[in-house]
C-alpha cells in the first residue's frame, strides 16, 4: 500500500505553501538539534511526510510530520474557511525534564509564563514519560515569539531525540518523503 505522504506529488504539492520555507526551517532546525548527522539515520531514525493522511477535521490539512523514532515529534496544520487559509497551528515535541530544567520552573508555571502557548504531557511508552508537546496558534498575536523564547536545542530536544531513536528497532515503518528530506538537508548543508 503506498502513502500519498511519501510521494514527489505531495512534495511539490507542499512546495506550493506559502508557509513552505518555515516549514523547511523548522524541520531543518529540529533535525540539526537532534541528531549530530541527520542525514546518515533519515529513514531510519526520523521519517518526513508532506501532507499525511491524518484524522483531518473540516478545514484542517496536516502540511507535515516529522517522527522521530515511533513519535510524531513536529508537525504544522494549516486551517482554511471557504477555501481561504485563516490560520496554522504548529506542534514541537521536546523532553519535559530538560525544559523544565532549562527555565528553572514546573510546567504548570511553564503555562503562566507562556500563556499563548499550550503545553501537553505525551503518553508514549516509547518517550518514557519525558516528552512534552507544545502547540501554538499564528494567528495568537505574539505566540510565535513566546515559542522562540523557548531553550528549543540540543539540551531539550536532544535528550527525547536520543530516546525515540534508540527505540526506533531499525528502519521505521512510517512513510518517508525522500524529495522532501532531501530538501531539508540540503538545507541544512546551505546553513553549515
Amino acid at each position: 500500500m503506498s502513502d500519498l505522504g511519501a510521494s514527489e506529488a505531495s512534495f511539490e504539492r507542499l512546495r506550493q505553501e506559502p508557509f513552505f520555507e518555515v516549514v523547511v526551517d523548522l524541520v531543518a532546525g529540529y533535525l540539526a538539534t537532534a541528531f549530530d548527522d541527520p542525514e546518515s539515520v533519515a529513514g531510519e531514525k526520523w521519517t518526513l511526510s508532506c501532507l499525511p493522511t491524518t484524522n483531518e477535521k473540516a478545514g484542517m490539512t496536516r502540511l507535515f510530520s516529522l517522527d522521530v523514532g515511533p513519535l510524531e515529534v513536529l508537525y504544522v496544520d494549516r486551517y482554511t474557511e471557504n477555501g481561504e487559509t485563516v490560520d496554522y497551528r504548529t506542534v514541537m515535541v521536546t523532553s519535559i525534564s530538560a525544559l523544565v530544567r532549562q527555565l528553572g520552573c514546573p510546567l504548570d508555571e511553564l503555562l503562566l509564563r507562556y500563556p499563548l502557548l499550550r503545553f501537553r504531557p505525551v503518553e508514549d511508552a516509547s518517550a518514557g514519560g519525558d516528552a512534552v508537546a507544545i502547540d501554538w496558534f499564528l494567528s495568537d498575536e505574539g505566540a510565535d515569539d513566546q515559542f522562540f523564547m523557548l531553550p528549543l536545542d540540543e539540551s531539550t530536544i536532544g535528550p527525547l531525540a536520543a530516546l525515540l531513536a534508540d527505540n526506533a528497532g531499525g528502519p521505521s515503518s512510517r512513510p518517508h518523503n525522500r524529495w522532501f528530506a532531501q530538501y531539508v538537508l540540503d538545507a541544512l548543508e546551505d546553513d553549515d
